[in-house]
């Protein structure tokens, strides 16, 4: 005998509908772009509203049109913001106020750079190498975490490429662990954690956004490092990183 709720179910012929949590990407007066699940979708939205990037939203999908209907109170604090996270607080072509900067391996460098584009502000933190293939850390400053804590991460990357570059920049968030809050890279506690790639990033604008949830495997100190892979004049645009405790 067929259920009949599922008999109902496949000769319904009505529009499909779905309601999802997302991410606000970027924002401007009639243009709202909202990060779902790892995908960016432009919204319609109530007149009068106002959204800044990082806000959590409550969004509708009705077939192929999505509507945001409303900026989600009770979320958490960016756990980052005493840690300059969009790059606001630096003087341009400076290192990043409040931030670290390590050489996995090549030599490259990190400066706060103006950038009319950036997904929130007018700053980017921007990576570059001296030619030859570069990988390195751009890390936060210290939370405190307790083991089995879980958190939410997420940033934005865009690729700034040469001319003759090919679009091969890659990025990453990462979950460095440290047993106390001076200890810096490589004096860890506990192995590195990739949160989430992005490979061939591409040109900026457009921002890429990369996002993930971690668990604490030990108790001390969080660093969220935001990894950079680059090579001959490729640069790696960072911004609006947020670090939210689930």
């Amino acid at each position: 005998m067929i259920n009949t709720t599922a008999q109902q179910l496949a000769a319904y012929d009505g529009p499909f509908s779905q309601m999802r949590t997302g991410t606000v990407s970027t924002f401007a007066p009639n243009q709202l772009v909202v990060n779902v699940g790892g995908t960016t979708y432009p919204m319609a939205y109530r007149e009068g509203d106002t959204f800044s990037p990082g806000d959590l939203v409550l969004v509708l999908r009705q077939d192929a049109t999505w509507a945001c209907l409303y900026r989600m109170a009770g979320v958490g604090e960016n756990l980052l913001a005493p840690f300059n996270p969009s790059f606001e607080d630096s003087i341009s072509g400076t290192v990043p106020t409040s931030w670290n900067f390590f050489d996995i391996s090549g030599s490259s460098s990190a400066a706060a750079l103006t950038f009319s584009p950036a997904p929130d502000g007018t700053q980017v933190s921007s990576v570059s190498c001296d030619g030859s293939p570069a990988q390195s850390y751009l890390y936060s400053g210290p939370i405190s975490a307790v083991s089995g804590d879980q958190f939410t991460v997420s940033a934005y990357a865009g690729g700034a490429y040469g001319l003759g570059d090919t679009h091969t920049a890659d990025a990453a968030i990462v979950a460095l662990w440290f047993a106390n809050a001076t200890n810096l890279y490589p004096t860890t506690s506990s192995a590195d954690q990739v949160i989430a790639t992005a490979v061939d990033v591409a040109q900026a604008p457009p921002f890429t956004t990369l996002s993930g949830t971690i668990t604490a495997p030990v108790t001390g100190f969080l660093r969220v490092a935001l990894r950079t892979d680059i090579t001959a004049t490729q640069r790696m645009l960072w911004d609006n990183v947020i670090l939210r405790s689930v």
